[in-house]
């Protein structure tokens, strides 16, 4: 054919192009540091008498791990960060203040209370104080003032325009009667003091007991049935999500999607200063790294969960939860080695370019 192509040059040129657009779509190979993870992660687990689930990401790069990451893990106290956004949304809003006073009435105590044990009743406290006792000493009564403060349907709604699948979310007083209902419907109608002695109590079994003097239960329910009461609640999914989820959402926090300046700066301080969980991924990590986290623990249940800086200006998104262990200590113990293996894995994390 006069001034075309000839049929076995175009059908190889189809050819060529083919292969060239195949080459251009293939995946790039994976990061180096995911193998270094996942053999450390794999190794802790096997030797772990319970269930571990993390959710990594490399903000920068978008590379990811999961290990049971999908698996819903209840967060407890890790819910706080729910409600810190929540605040702060409704203060860029202009609809509160950092200053707005919430009074702390006689009603307002908790089982696992910080600096608010020390505060009369009938005082009224600001915001910004409440906010750093919730998430830096994670005092469960100022995150239920707040929560009852800023409404805790407005704390799930939020969390649903942000795209996540959490929950429900509920106060912790409720939480915790969810809890005790399921041995007794009066237990879902305890007041704030009996749950708060009720926490004071630190074996299973004497807290049992204690229940069973409050309800005038005979004979006396057993630590074991107690047990048997915190896993029916956790299959309910209260208060629970995924590892993946958490990590979208500090994925968030770390971008600041969502926040003003001012606000997603203070989340952060609020987050590095996290007094909770010394013994859990902060014991890994080197001094050099700075770790903003918020931690969550209950029976036989315990989170590490935050955004990690090993490399200035390299954010790392990581959410840890773990369950069906018997001692607290053995869930902190698999944390630290988790911070250990973090800092391996990304001992050669280069700094984001300042040009």
């Amino acid at each position: 054919m006069r001034g075309g192509i000839g049929s076995g040059w175009l059908s190889l040129l189809v050819t060529l192009l083919g292969t060239l657009a195949g080459a251009a779509t293939l995946p790039s190979e994976p990061a180096p540091w995911r193998s270094v993870l996942h053999a450390g992660v794999t190794a802790a687990a096997r030797d772990f008498d319970g269930e571990l689930a993390l959710y990594v990401r490399d903000v920068a790069t978008g590379e990811e791990y999961a290990y049971n990451a999908s698996t819903p893990m209840y967060l407890s106290s890790a819910i706080k960060l729910a409600v810190m956004l929540e605040v702060l949304r409704q203060i860029d809003a202009g609809v509160l203040t950092l200053q707005t006073p919430i009074v702390f009435e006689p009603d307002d105590v908790r089982d696992g209370m910080g600096p608010l044990a020390q505060v009369r009743p009938g005082t009224a406290l600001p915001v910004e104080t409440l906010l750093e006792y919730m998430m830096v000493h994670s005092d469960n009564a100022a995150a239920d003032l707040l929560m009852g403060h800023v409404r805790m349907d407005r704390v799930n709604a939020h969390l649903a325009q942000r795209g996540l699948r959490f929950g429900p979310l509920v106060t912790l007083l409720e939480d915790r009667r969810r809890v005790y209902g399921k041995l007794d419907p009066r237990g879902a109608e305890l007041t704030p003091a009996q749950i708060r002695e009720l926490g004071r109590r630190n074996s299973l079994g004497a807290r049992a007991r204690f229940l069973s003097e409050l309800l005038g239960r005979s004979p006396a329910w057993t630590g074991r049935e107690l047990d048997a009461a915190f896993q029916s609640f956790y299959d309910e999914g209260t208060n629970s999500t995924s590892m993946h989820e958490v990590g979208r959402l500090l994925e968030q926090v770390a971008r600041c999607e969502g926040l003003g300046p001012a606000s997603c700066k203070r989340a952060h301080d609020l987050m590095r200063r996290c007094h909770t969980g010394r013994a859990r991924i902060l014991a890994g990590l080197p001094s050099t790294a700075r770790w903003a986290h918020k931690t969550g623990t209950q029976h036989r249940r315990a989170c590490d969960v935050g955004i990690l800086q090993l490399a200035e200006g390299r954010s790392l998104v990581v959410a840890a939860c773990t369950r069906g262990f018997l001692r607290v200590s053995d869930a902190e113990q698999l944390l630290a080695g988790l911070g250990r293996t973090l800092t391996r894995a990304f001992k050669d994390l280069a700094p984001l370019s300042t040009r």
